[in-house]
């Protein structure tokens, strides 16, 4: 009788775990969406910091890129190992013992999925909850004119000729970085910090070590230029191409996640803004370039639907070192693009397509409006500049 109770007390248990642990893992998904926002800005700026502090201070005495590294390794032990547990089940079949080998497999795996969106939400996923930086910074609410729009729209051009001014250029008279990969990384991370300071935005003053990804030609396949590893509190940037418009604003982006925002908009109007603070030229011009495009297309709407006049800024002579830089950029991802099309006439798959469907479903997850999240709205600029730089303007 002893016997056969501990037997049905085992079974008890195991269907408990059976249908506990899937509960767990849901709940340890989808929990971001339930904490106030009044709770995860305490956490955010209390206890995130010295919580990454440990695995940043660990990234930084790596130069290369720790979670490359552990995917390169793990994907084909991943596949070893998928075909060693297939050999021990048909072992397990025949000798009677699947179902207990099962189940433990079953608990295995959602042990580790649990104790992976645990260190997820900690590192990453609380922070989707908190106030956005726009609140942060406190930005002017008034109504926004057309005037207003010309008006950033004019600072940012200015700002972007003035910087594209000061960079050397190469044979093809493009503009590239100013300095390193590890300089510009280490500029970044005080970039940001001095940014957090002025304008009373709560980032994390942890130094953060960005890394470069060998890979960084096939990562491009995925049209992904930057990643932050919560798992190993790890910024990873692609280094394929290394365009004088989008870098510095990857870059910053990427670090203001390991420093505390989550949201991708959040990320994109820090980083953006950040670069247009800065000192060197080359972090100046994506800064200014970005928020300068943004604009324009916005104002043009504008001007169309109301019978306005927008400054022909696009077809002034200034404007041409730029359009150099562009076509430099559209060339790279034209060629990317050839690869991946030529990758799917023979596999089928198209990679750039199935990364944005994943990406767009993991931004789902987490509260995001899917990669429609990263584009930073048009008003945010134009508050800036009349809140702090049209302010020292006048």
């Amino acid at each position: 009788m002893k016997i056969q109770n501990k037997g049905k007390k085992r079974t008890a248990l195991r269907i408990t775990a059976i249908v506990i642990l899937p509960v767990l893992c849901v709940a340890a998904v989808f929990c971001n969406a339930f904490i106030p926002r009044n709770v995860a800005d305490y956490y955010c700026t209390n206890i995130f910091p010295y919580l990454s502090k440990p695995m940043q201070s660990i990234n930084m005495f790596f130069h290369y890129s720790l979670t490359e590294n552990f995917v390169v390794v793990l994907a084909p032990l991943f596949v070893i190992g998928l075909v060693v547990w297939c050999v021990f089940l048909v072992k397990r079949f025949m000798s009677h013992g699947a179902l207990s080998y099962l189940y433990k497999s079953f608990r295995n795996l959602f042990v580790l999925i649990l104790i992976g969106a645990i260190i997820f939400q900690a590192m990453h996923g609380f922070n989707y909850k908190r106030t956005h930086v726009t609140k942060a910074m406190i930005l002017t609410e008034e109504e926004l004119t057309f005037e207003d729009y010309c008006a950033a729209l004019k600072w940012a051009y200015m700002g972007m000729i003035e910087a594209r001014s000061h960079l050397g250029e190469d044979y093809n008279g493009v503009a590239h970085m100013d300095e390193s990969f590890e300089n510009s990384a280490l500029y970044a991370c005080s970039l940001l910090d001095a940014f957090s300071e002025e304008y009373n935005v709560p980032l994390s003053e942890n130094y953060v070590r960005a890394k470069p990804v060998s890979m960084s030609h096939y990562w491009s396949y995925t049209h992904i230029v930057g990643m932050y590893d919560p798992f190993l509190a790890e910024v990873n940037v692609n280094t394929d191409y290394m365009s004088i418009n989008e870098f510095p604003i990857t870059l910053c982006h990427e670090l203001c996640h390991a420093k505390g925002y989550a949201s991708e908009t959040d990320c994109n109007t820090l980083a953006t803004l950040a670069c247009c603070s800065a000192s060197r030229a080359d972090f100046r011009y994506a800064g200014y370039y970005e928020i300068f495009w943004n604009l324009y297309y916005v104002a043009d709407d504008i001007a169309e639907a109301t019978g306005e006049v927008v400054p022909e800024f696009p077809v002034t002579s200034e404007m041409t070192p730029v359009y150099r830089d562009m076509r430099a950029s559209h060339i790279y991802w034209r060629q990317i693009d050839n690869e991946v099309d030529r990758i799917k006439e023979i596999l089928g798959i198209d990679i750039t397509e199935a990364s944005d469907v994943v990406n767009d479903t993991f931004l789902k997850t987490n509260g995001e409006s899917g990669v429609e999240s990263y584009h930073v709205p048009d008003s945010v600029y134009v508050r800036f500049y009349l809140t702090y730089a049209g302010a020292e303007d006048a």
